[in-house]
């Protein structure tokens, strides 16, 4: 219920980075109990035993892609209306108590659609300048060796200059 009325109180979706990490160590040390229960045999029925490996699994999974997110947001590569969620939701504004809290805010209106960073127009911009080397190199590479002769052989003849 509290997490639905701060949904609905922030419409900028601003992002507190403490409740974020907060959550992300949570999910973490969820994942080491159960571990450590079904390390020391503690799980309590069969079927958990057979559950615990897999929610270990899914856990570490969802809180890496998360430490993914965030660190896109932090560098600018994406909007943090993207990691924006109930439980990290706080106001543009500093409450009591959150003066410290890093606040991550969007960089677009709910409404509009963010323009690509140029860092990563340019990443894609050197990642095609790459390939094509690398093509070029194997086209080399794997391209039959030439007879001495073969390159005059080719050559289109020039004419004389008129005077």
């Amino acid at each position: 219920m509290k997490d639905d009325i701060l949904a609905h109180l922030y419409e900028e979706k601003v992002v507190s980075l403490n409740l974020e990490l907060a959550n992300l160590e949570h999910a973490l040390r969820g994942a080491q109990l159960l571990a450590d229960f079904l390390a020391n045999n503690d799980m309590p029925t069969a079927d958990a035993v057979r559950q615990a490996p897999r929610s270990v699994v899914a856990i570490l999974a969802l809180t890496d892609a998360r430490l993914q997110q965030l660190r896109r947001v932090i560098r600018s590569e994406a909007d943090a209306r993207h990691l924006w969620a109930p439980h990290n939701a706080t106001s543009p504004e500093s409450l009591p108590g959150d003066a410290d809290d890093v606040r991550l805010e969007s960089r677009t209106t709910p409404g509009s659609t963010a323009a690509p960073s140029s860092r990563k127009h340019a990443s894609g911009k050197t990642k095609r300048k790459l390939q094509a080397k690398r093509t070029a190199r194997k086209t080399a590479a794997t391209k039959p060796p030439e007879s001495p002769g073969a390159e005059e052989a080719t050559a289109v003849p020039v004419s004389p200059a008129k005077p």
